[in-house]
């Protein structure tokens, strides 16, 4: 594989990939069109247009890779929740059921 070690221009480039065997040029065109397919899903979904869910098979991947390639660009994932007044009695509630279904 090629390794570069300072900023290149597409013009530079393209001369180096013609000269990869035609296997490497393939696997590099898979690679940038699915980083490419990722990248679409990632904005899609920071721009509220998709769920995480969606936004995942749109990139064509599993909703947990997607949320670890979130976190490796350093993007938040958005989640909402009820008030806290809320989930303060659904807690109860549960806390409640697990009472009444305990033996005597």
């Amino acid at each position: 594989m090629i390794q570069i070690s300072e900023p290149i221009t597409l013009e530079k480039l393209l001369p180096l990939i013609h000269k990869l065997p035609k296997a490497e040029r393939e696997q590099l065109r898979k690679s940038l069109e699915e980083e490419s397919q990722l990248d679409a899903a990632i904005l899609r979904y920071q721009e509220g247009e998709v769920t995480l869910g969606r936004a995942a098979e749109l990139a064509g991947i599993h909703r947990f890779e997607f949320e670890e390639a979130l976190a490796a660009r350093g993007i938040w994932k958005i989640v909402e929740v009820d008030s806290a007044d809320e989930l303060k009695e659904g807690v109860s509630l549960i806390k409640n059921l697990h009472k009444s279904n305990e033996p005597l």
